[in-house]
């Protein structure tokens, strides 16, 4: 089986340009709608007496109606001013005056873009007050327009924007100026700065970068005369006014970052947060944790940074999907606490945005707390039993985190041996503050009527294709009488192993443990003997011949089928997805709609994400209390994060707005599959408001939180395996699987 899954922004102009991104994305890895160290804490206080440190300080941005930021920059003064389009047309300069912004229009533009049918994308201000415009024509030939206040404005003739790279014009997603005037190109298809004369505007040369695919990136930019280009992963060479090399600086980049400069430093704005960099030496100094500020979180993008006169940085962010900007400030705070005095830790087994997004929110209006946030450094797939035996033995010993994910990790163990605290009156205090799912949050870890873990997000598996197998699928009973009778039936239509065998164990996972935890060793051979008729109906040596469950960022899901659309082709079958944010939804929705389906939910799973509990042994128990609550206000859960569906009610209605913002409207996905000769092409968009209002009303049925005690399924799966693969029977393998559980849980 091969496959390949475009995802596709078919922005205005001013931000994407959908054919230039169809041309370089030719393969793209469907977008997930998911720091190693320990984690033991004993509630260590920082030193209160300590003080001073950057402070965040939000900033109103000047905007009107149908106006969106182009670029920050500043005056020769070090005055911030920003840029902006009203309606891909007029282009405003505003400079803030330290009190409010004042408004300028470049009318100089005049009818040079005009003409051009050409859209601004920045505008770059020399300490001269010279403004250069780039922009780009629905042709995707960038021009660049040169003017200033009194003056009238011209569009640079520059022969290297006009030529043919073989795909088109040159795509220039960055622009700047030296000190000596020259223009510098960022080219990130081609990995090459481009550096343009002044005066000839020919090119005076080439410059080689690393390789971008986002036309968000930035590669380039300009600090007091001099030049740092992306040159290497993780280091920027800066180049003097003469273009010769004046050094290189090592960086620490996680996700998109800017920098700027002084006369003695150049600083970089990233999810780390603030680093200070000096040319020639691989020191990185952290001047503000990533972690204090709306750069740590996974909501912004960072499109902007310059450097104030008083010690302080104007950084603008975008938010993608509610196509919005903020600006903010950060300032050097001599009185402000430099080490808060508590810490609270976190620890997760994997990662999570929400968490992560939380502990900004958190740390603002608690200034005196520190909120670490460790994980394993793994994907939530990747866990070992190794992994988890380290964490409990801590867990055991009266140490630990202050606060748990208990996602993959042994719930009903940590119930029974008095790790978790008793959330009862936390969860109430939560429901009585607003409408959320209330069967999530009762249902996930609770044990005699008492709630011990409390999910912030979670997932819906959806069921979809032949009724007779979804029928059949009610049982194991039912299926094993169906497989009797049908013995070719593929069931899943295509799929692969681990899918066959991961699924069933998860729908009959139930049915297989007694009310002892003891393994029903019968009925887990019988199991294991269905997966392996299925594994051999539905062909699942196509999935193992490409390849897939060997690469890097494969993850896996009991519920999804990674050849769900095989529905079209083989639509005697059914099967799963498990839907996390509206992506997800894109490509099952297609499918469902070219067959006339209907999904459904999975017998009422749904799969708790960031499952939060706190150590019954933190000596912080109030402030771990007070974070737990904040992970579901209203500002936490309508974050616009990708990693699970939130559980507040109002936040998950607010689905639907998404479904119809602008985002939705330009994003489409281009995928298709060859499944031994059988291919398949879609083509899809975001689902329907109505499609999601259906889907939202199906979330307020689910009751079954889905299960995976990382320690025991990694034991089933790998006795799975060697019975699927012909090591073993299946009643060997039932038998191997009883015994090693029965091991573990005596633990």
């Amino acid at each position: 089986m091969t496959q390949k899954i475009s995802p596709i922004k078919k922005k205005k102009r001013g931000r994407f340009l959908a054919s230039v991104l169809l041309l370089a994305l030719t393969i793209s890895s469907l977008p997930g709608c998911s720091k190693s160290g320990g984690a033991d804490s004993s509630g260590d206080s920082g030193t209160a007496s300590a003080k001073g440190r950057y402070i965040e300080e939000d900033m109103e941005l000047p905007l009107g109606d149908g106006e969106e930021v182009l670029s920050l920059g500043q005056t020769k003064e070090g005055a911030p001013i920003l840029f902006s389009s009203v309606n891909n047309a007029q282009v405003n300069r505003y400079e803030y005056d330290g009190k409010k912004w004042n408004q300028t229009s470049l009318d100089w533009l005049g009818q040079i873009f005009t003409a051009q049918n050409a859209v601004p994308m920045e505008v770059q201000e020399t300490a001269g007050g010279v403004q250069y415009i780039r922009g780009m024509s629905d042709d995707g030939m960038t021009h660049i327009a040169r003017g200033g206040e009194g003056e009238s404005g011209e569009e640079l003739q520059i022969p290297y924007l006009s030529q043919d790279t073989g795909m088109g014009f040159p795509i220039v997603t960055g622009f700047t100026v030296d000190g000596a005037g020259n223009y510098w190109l960022q080219i990130p298809y081609q990995a090459a700065a481009a550096v343009i004369d002044k005066e000839t505007l020919e090119m005076l040369e080439e410059i080689a970068t690393v390789q971008n695919f986002s036309m968000m990136n930035r590669l380039i930019f300009s600090g007091n005369g001099t030049v740092a280009v992306n040159t290497e992963d993780n280091i920027y060479t800066v180049y003097e006014e003469n273009r010769q090399p004046q050094g290189t600086l090592s960086v620490k980049k996680k996700g998109q970052a800017c920098m700027c400069s002084d006369d003695e430093h150049w600083y970089i704005i990233s999810e780390e947060g603030i680093t200070r960099l000096t040319v020639g030496n691989d020191a990185q100094e952290v001047i503000m944790d990533g972690g204090l500020g709306a750069m740590g979180s996974t909501v912004n993008t960072v499109m902007g940074a310059v450097r104030g006169n008083e010690d302080d940085f104007y950084v603008l962010y975008y938010q993608e999907k509610a196509g919005t900007y903020s600006l903010k400030r950060y300032v050097f705070d001599p009185e402000a606490i430099a080490v808060p005095e508590h810490t609270l830790q976190v620890f997760g087994l994997s990662d999570s945005d929400t968490v992560r997004e939380a502990a900004i929110g958190f740390q603002k209006s608690r200034p005196d707390v520190k909120v670490e946030f460790i994980t394993s450094g793994k994907q939530y797939g990747e866990i070992t039993s190794d992994d988890i035996r380290t964490l409990n033995t801590e867990l055991l010993g009266g140490k630990g985190a202050d606060v748990l994910l208990l996602d993959g990790l042994p719930m009903d163990a940590y119930m029974e041996k008095g790790i978790l605290a008793d959330l009862s009156e936390t969860a109430e205090a939560i429901m009585e503050s607003d409408a959320y799912l209330e069967d999530i949050l009762k249902n996930t870890v609770s044990k005699e009527g008492k709630i011990y873990g409390i999910p912030i997000k979670f997932t819906a598996p959806i069921l979809f294709g032949n009724e007779d197998v979804k029928k059949a699928l009610a049982s194991l009973d039912s299926l094993k009488a169906f497989l009797e009778q049908e013995p070719q039936a593929s069931v899943f239509g295509l799929a692969d192993k681990d899918y066959i065998r991961d699924f069933l164990f998860q729908l009959y996972q139930d049915d297989i443990f007694t009310a002892d935890g003891k393994v029903d060793q019968e009925k887990l051979a019988s199991l294991l003997e269905l997966a392996g008729k299925i594994t051999v109906n539905a062909k699942a040596s196509l999935f193992e011949e490409d390849g897939r469950e060997d690469e890097e960022d494969y993850v896996k899901n009991p519920f999804i089928n990674s050849g769900f659309s095989t529905m079209i082709k083989h639509p005697e079958g059914a099967t799963t997805t498990d839907i996390a944010c509206l992506a997800d939804m894109m490509l099952p929705y297609t499918v469902m709609r070219q067959e006339n389906l209907m999904p459904e939910s999975v017998q009422g799973f749904y799969q708790p994400r960031g499952v939060v509990g706190i150590n019954q042994n933190t000596a912080q128990m109030e402030i771990a209390e007070e974070f737990v609550k904040y992970l579901f206000s209203q500002e936490v859960q309508s974050a616009q994060l990708d990693d699970g569906f939130p559980v507040l009610e109002a936040a998950l209605q607010d689905k639907k707005r998404e479904a119809e913002s602008d985002y939705a409207a330009n994003y489409y996905m281009m995928s298709s599959w060859d499944f031994g000769g059988e291919k398949i092409e879609l083509e899809a968009g975001f689902p329907t408001a109505e499609e999601v209002g259906a889907f939202i009303q199906m979330c307020g049925t689910l009751t079954r939180p889905a299960k995976q005690e990382r320690i025991i399924w990694n034991l089933y799966q790998e006795e799975a395996d060697q019975y699927l693969e012909g090591a073993v029977d299946a009643k060997t393998a039932a038998k191997n699987i009883a015994r090693k559980v029965d091991t573990y849980l005596a633990e």
